[in-house]
């Protein structure tokens, strides 16, 4: 897509040059991330938890990038397909950040606690300790 401007009305605006090769720019280096993802074989020596983080990286910036294009085109993004699905997405990152913060949570270790009870409880065969 590399089509070159010409400035005809706008040569004396030059911010919007600035911006549009700043655009071009960011347009190059997009281009260039979602290649890496696309090409390789990468994916498949990812774990799963790896595998999901990709996943919800490549579909939450597929759809703002969309959304971006919407906004370039003059089209309101709020009415549009677009935004159920970024809204989607944001629940499932939700998701995996519970399931993150689960995996972190303190566990309960069954003989420590078994320990703790059997040697706190009294048991009637011993016999009672005397203080002189």
């Amino acid at each position: 897509m590399n089509q070159s401007v010409s400035g005809g009305e706008l040569t004396h605006k030059s911010d919007f040059f600035k911006n549009l090769t700043s655009f071009k720019d960011a347009k190059r280096d997009i281009e260039t991330v979602i290649d890496l993802l696309v090409e390789g074989n990468i994916y498949d020596k990812l774990t799963v938890e790896e595998k999901v983080k990709h996943d919800l990286f490549v579909s939450y910036s597929l759809s703002s990038l969309f959304w971006m294009c919407l906004r370039t085109q003059g089209i309101n993004p709020t009415s549009h397909v677009v935004k159920a699905e970024i809204e989607r997405i944001q629940q499932y990152v939700k998701k995996y950040n519970r399931v993150k913060e689960r995996k972190k949570a303190p566990q309960l270790q069954k003989a420590a606690a078994n320990r703790f009870v059997k040697h706190g409880l009294w048991d009637p065969k011993e016999k009672p300790e005397t203080s002189n």
